[in-house]
């Protein structure tokens, strides 16, 4: 594990690579995390890149085939960056699945499972790999993991003894859940052929395949209908619009249906379990130390991801959902009203300001250009500059009351103002180094002030700053 700062100066260094470097770099770290390379923090390298990467809209290189990543693909759709609490239902982490395949390669109880993955490795390196090679890995793996789960069922030292070779609890829970799924595997293949990656929306030809998929499943291994069905929520572009696939399944009369309702009902109660997951760690995050930016994206998303479940419960005359969707818009709408308070904070700590006496203009609370701000104060502030002014409109998509959030909007924009119209008085009535650390502070203040007042308002602001600075 990184320290706290080594963290953050290997995140500035990958955030400062050119694209086409960083590209080179990320395939050089998967083909050494690939071939067993030491030394490294693979996964958080990889996974900084990877968020830098796509943000820049860039086209990652091709990645090399071999059977540890045949051998994942199938459950892409359940993998996270990793459990951010408790370990959930069809939620996987990324950081358990090299352990993973290291105890299955390494392992006296999955010797066949390592000879078959050998085997499909050769064959792909000589570009002869084959459906026949795959299937013997997957079929070799679930005996494999039968062997290694039935360690930590049986005792407690078993349990411990799978959690020091995987390195955490969480892994040990995965690594079982994978058992689960590998039953499905074909079914989960199936799932990915008939739903693209990332699909904006289903076809009604697609809503009867899905039933077709799902009994078929439903009826081969118990508990495989159910992992279809959340899969979806990794398939679909907006994951709550697998709720449709519910209201689809739930009309159906088919008797099959009914018999496999229970499994049905493992989607909807899973989108409401994410959303309440949400709404929750909203709620906690608000006594932690605010970051602005990512508060504003999470309640977005929140917001989005409510107001399509709602959409599509109202649909269906849902009103039990309906109730579940309003109370976690409830506690988020709480949570947006301290963020916003957080906000506000934030945004007073870089407009110091100093008791002047005396009884001129300037005998009264006045910018303290003395004071050093450093310039990440001023980033967290135009962050949070963005959340206060647009907390108003997050609050109404929440249903919640905009009072406060209009208060606060309010409240930053006179503030912002009057202290940037004191340093232009300050900037007419200084000289020297003193009237150059007024305008630096305006610069900086105006910068914060983008998201809270009209273009026209800091042009004109501007403006007299430039012509008091012509002052004698």
């Amino acid at each position: 594990m990184l320290s706290t700062q080594k963290r953050e100066q290997l995140t500035a260094f990958l955030g400062s690579l050119p694209t086409a470097t960083a590209l080179k770099v990320f395939a050089a770290l998967e083909a050494d995390r690939v071939g067993g390379g030491k030394g490294l923090p693979h996964g958080e390298m990889i996974d900084d890149l990877r968020e830098r990467l796509l943000s820049r809209g860039a086209v990652f290189p091709k990645r090399r085939l071999d059977a540890q990543r045949l051998f994942f693909t199938p459950f892409e759709d359940f993998l996270i960056g990793a459990h951010p609490g408790r370990k959930r239902k069809a939620q996987i982490a990324r950081t358990s699945l090299t352990p993973i395949w290291r105890l299955l390669m390494t392992d006296k109880a999955s010797n066949d499972t390592a000879l078959a993955a050998a085997c499909l490795d050769d064959a792909l390196v000589k570009g002869e790999g084959s459906p026949a090679l795959e299937r013997a890995v997957f079929i070799a793996a679930e005996a494999s993991l039968g062997r290694l789960c039935a360690r930590g069922d049986h005792d407690a030292q078993g349990r411990r003894n799978l959690i020091e070779d995987l390195g955490s609890e969480d892994a040990v829970d995965d690594m079982m859940e994978l058992h689960h799924l590998i039953a499905g595997v074909d079914s989960l293949t199936s799932l990915q052929t008939l739903i693209p990656s990332s699909s904006p929306a289903l076809t009604e030809e697609q809503f009867y395949e899905l039933r077709s998929l799902f009994l078929s499943a439903h009826d081969q291994t118990p508990g495989a209908g159910a992992y279809v069905l959340l899969a979806l929520k990794g398939r679909l572009e907006r994951p709550w619009r697998a709720l449709s696939v519910y209201y689809h399944l739930a009309r159906g009369a088919d008797d099959r249906l009914l018999a496999a309702k229970d499994e049905v009902m493992e989607l909807p109660e899973s989108l409401i379990s994410d959303l309440e997951y949400m709404a929750r760690a909203l709620e906690s995050d608000c006594a932690n130390q605010l970051d602005a930016d990512a508060a504003m994206l999470r309640v977005s998303y929140f917001a989005d991801f409510a107001d399509g479940m709602a959409r599509h419960a109202a649909k269906a005359g849902d009103n039990v959902y309906l109730n579940r969707i309003e109370a976690c818009r409830e506690v988020a709408g709480e949570a947006l009203d301290r963020f916003a308070e957080q906000a506000l904070a934030s945004l007073r700590a870089v407009l110091p300001v100093r008791h002047i006496g005396g009884s001129s203009k300037l005998a009264s609370m006045r910018p303290d250009i003395t004071r050093h701000i450093p310039t990440r104060r001023f980033e967290d502030a135009a962050d949070a500059g963005v959340l206060i002014a647009k907390s108003p409109e997050i609050a109404q998509r929440l249903g919640a009351d905009q009072y406060f959030s209009n208060s606060i909007a309010s409240e930053s924009r006179e503030q912002i103002h009057r202290f940037a119209n004191d340093l232009v008085t300050e900037i007419r009535a200084a000289e020297g180094g003193t009237r150059k650390a007024a305008q630096r502070m305006l610069t900086n203040t105006l910068t914060v002030a983008q998201s809270l007042l009209e273009c026209e308002e800091i042009n004109e602001i501007r403006d007299r700053a430039s012509r008091a600075s012509m002052t004698a």
